[in-house]
């Protein structure tokens, strides 16, 4: 069995999750601050520190497996044996040297005969199948179970939630992995002194012999690192307060939940969200138009009243009767609040810098207050009216396209733009926040995309990003575009939307065509004006027809390359290409640049199922705090 080498602890006792050994709040000796990361412990287990470099991405690792790639530098390489061939005894072989023909019917002999077999390699641990989880493990005194919390010899750290004993009387431990924040590869992770990040990706099994000592590791779900008074008190604590899941196709960086948090660290959700946005009201702030009565309870009927049922009741009145609030932000045409107004929210405000834009938007969205301004002067608006449930920003992405060849004048202003839904969170406060543009910030500009993810997270906001295709739910059109959900304090993070549609065979319903959006398009229809379209007629002339029934070239400001009707005598109408962006027929638009805001839209589409999930998660948060 592993045993750490540390005589006085012998008659020491065992360890409380809640009180791990190694420190004392009382005991400056035993800090754990990021200036002295290697302070010994008083409980500092005694193994071997070159077994630290066990979490190599190349290597086995206990448990079996390969370990999941981490975003985060794990240690300095294994040193690797090398082998010299050219070494060994030297064949002094002369010119004039020969064999004789015994000699050599001999060498073939031993030529053809089998070697000695191979030394199998050493098996270092037991198979997965051959451990089983234990209560505690206790060795040399010292008791490890769930709930303590451990240094180990890589720099690294550990939550321990299962121990293991294989057969070979060898500890194992499972449980939380955690890394220093300023350790992070990632620059999206704020650098926090005396702050852990959860791993959550990271699940491979820790041999006792790689534990270097018992730390103090608070859990909590407090999403201001500035305002935590239980941190301030604890200065030679470290505090875990982030948890990050990477995916092969998405990635998200929590604040933890407050059934992730440690007991006496976690804060109910209801006082998160109270303390960051003051009052929310349930089910949204908006009211319908008809007010709906109160339930009436008859007194004299049964002295017992179940509240219980009043309460559901009363929950299932809010969720018909309010509509969470919306605020679009650099909202164009308005495809994204074309989109939110379709899933069930009510939209509030708008603003784009864009006089042309506005003017299609104020045809559509009526009640809505729009104005045609930069964001930092809508900013200025009286808090209370840009407060809302749901916002959404789609700063101007030209700067960042992988179709952007040649710098603009305008690119400082984008590039500044990019930073500033940040200021419009901090001002609207909603409950969750999403973020369009194109899939080249996350492609080609890194550096940026962290810092906007690192000014959400460092707000108190927890974020999850992936690149969607517009295919995937409707869109007649490949079409990939970064798309940022962020929830704030006290919010649960909303997920992503399963595509709705794909390949046939896959279950959901079939790619729509080009055939499907534009062929029911009615002659008189606004801002389809064929002839026009027929007299002017392609660049290169006409073009080969080709089948409808499949789906275009992406849509863009100016129409699109190659994107002509299939047909192949006339490009597209702006209707048929507002179809193709999903623009419901009778949306309507303004007298000039058309064609660009279309093309600049997000898709309806695709809006509608992002705004949907978003929907549901808040009113699931909101019928579980009213039922208590």
């Amino acid at each position: 069995m592993n045993r750490p080498t540390n005589d006085s602890l012998h008659s020491q006792e065992p360890p409380q999750p809640s009180e791990p050994i190694c420190l004392d709040d009382s005991d400056d000796n035993s800090s754990v601050c990021d200036t002295d990361s290697n302070t010994d412990s008083s409980v500092t287990i005694d193994n071997d520190p070159d077994r630290s470099f066990f979490l190599d991405d190349e290597q086995f690792h206990p448990g079996g497996g390969r370990r999941t790639p981490t975003p985060f530098h794990i240690g300095p390489q294994t040193h690797q044996e090398i082998i010299d061939l050219t070494s060994g005894p030297e064949l002094l072989v002369t010119e004039g040297d020969y064999l004789t023909d015994e000699c050599f019917e001999r060498l073939l002999r031993d030529w053809s005969r089998p070697g000695p077999a191979a030394a199998p390699l050493p098996i270092r641990e037991a198979s997965e199948w051959e451990k089983r989880p234990i209560d505690h493990a206790c060795v040399d005194g010292i008791v490890y179970k769930a709930g303590h919390s451990l240094e180990l010899h890589n720099g690294l750290f550990l939550r321990i939630e299962t121990v293991l004993q294989d057969t070979a009387e060898e500890i194992f431990f499972q449980g939380r992995h955690l890394i220093r924040t300023w350790n992070h590869k990632g620059t999206y992770i704020p650098k926090w002194s005396n702050e852990l990040v959860w791993i959550v990706n990271e699940s491979t099994e820790v041999p006792l012999s790689f534990v270097k000592r018992f730390i103090n590791i608070r859990f909590t779900n407090c999403c201001h690192v500035e305002q935590d008074l239980q941190k301030r008190n604890r200065p030679n604590d470290l505090f875990c307060r982030l948890k990050e899941n990477l995916k092969s196709s998405q990635a998200a960086v929590e604040y933890l939940s407050f059934e992730d948090s440690d007991e006496g660290f976690a804060i109910g959700s209801m006082s998160l969200r109270h303390s960051w946005r003051g009052e929310t009201r349930p089910f949204g702030s908006a009211d319908a138009n008809s007010q709906p009565q109160s339930p009436i309870i008859v007194l004299d009927a049964d002295p017992v009243i179940d509240l219980t049922g009043i309460e559901k009741e009363d929950a299932r009145v809010q969720k018909k009767h309010r509509k969470y609030t919306f605020g679009d932000g650099f909202c164009g045409a308005g495809g994204v609040s074309c989109g939110a107004s379709k899933a069930g929210l009510h939209i509030k405000w708008a603003f784009d810098k864009s006089e042309n834009a506005i003017t299609t938007y104020r045809l559509n969205f009526a009640t809505a207050v729009c104005e045609a301004c930069d964001i930092f002067c809508f900013l200025t608006n009286k808090l209370e009216e840009l407060k809302v449930d749901v916002s959404h920003g789609s700063p101007p992405c030209q700067t960042f396209s992988p179709a952007h060849t040649i710098n603009s004048v305008n690119d400082d202003d984008n590039s500044a733009c990019i930073f500033s839904c940040a200021d419009m969170i901090k001002k609207s406060r909603p409950r969750v926040h999403t973020m369009e543009e194109t899939s080249g910030l996350f492609d080609r500009h890194k550096e940026t995309f962290h810092r906007v993810i690192q000014d959400f997270i460092e707000i108190g906001y927890s974020v999850r990003w992936r690149i969607l295709n517009c295919m995937d739910y409707g869109v007649p059109q490949s079409r990939r575009r970064l798309i940022i959900i962020a929830s704030g304090p006290g919010e649960v993070l909303p997920p992503f939307p399963k595509p709705t549609h794909g390949l046939p065979g896959s279950g959901l319903s079939d790619y729509t065509t080009i055939n499907q959006m534009i062929a029911n398009i009615p002659p008189n229809a606004p801002d389809h004006d064929i002839e026009g379209a027929r007299s002017r007629g392609l660049r290169n002339g006409t073009r080969v027809p080709f089948d409808p029934n499949q789906q275009a070239k992406t849509v863009t400001c100016s129409g699109g390359e190659n994107n002509y009707h299939p047909s192949g005598t006339r490009g597209f109408t702006n209707r048929e290409f507002a179809c193709l962006q999903t623009f419901p027929l009778d949306y309507r638009f303004g007298a000039r640049e058309v064609r660009r805001q279309i093309g600049n839209a997000v898709p309806p589409a695709l809006s509608k199922a992002i705004y949907r999930e978003i929907i549901k998660s808040l009113q699931r948060t909101d019928e579980q705090e009213l039922r208590g």
